[in-house]
């Protein structure tokens, strides 16, 4: 409870880059399954597999929640 809540304008920016890093995540995947249709399992799993970790990116790893 010694936080204060951040002010408006700094949340909204945070929101923001979290919002912009879960769609990159879902739009790297999508790529991914193109490649894998396209060119090959290996070089697709692999950029599947790199936009999976964006999806680990939670909202207090950004400082918009107290817990």
């Amino acid at each position: 409870m010694s936080q204060a809540p951040l002010p408006a304008a700094e949340a909204k920016k945070r929101y923001l880059v979290y919002l912009a890093v879960r769609l990159t995540g879902l739009a790297i995947m999508a790529a991914g399954v193109w490649l894998v249709r396209e060119v090959g399992q290996a070089p697709g799993l692999a950029v599947v597999l790199l936009g999976g970790c964006s999806l680990f990116v939670r909202p207090k790893h950004l400082g918009l929640t107290r817990k």
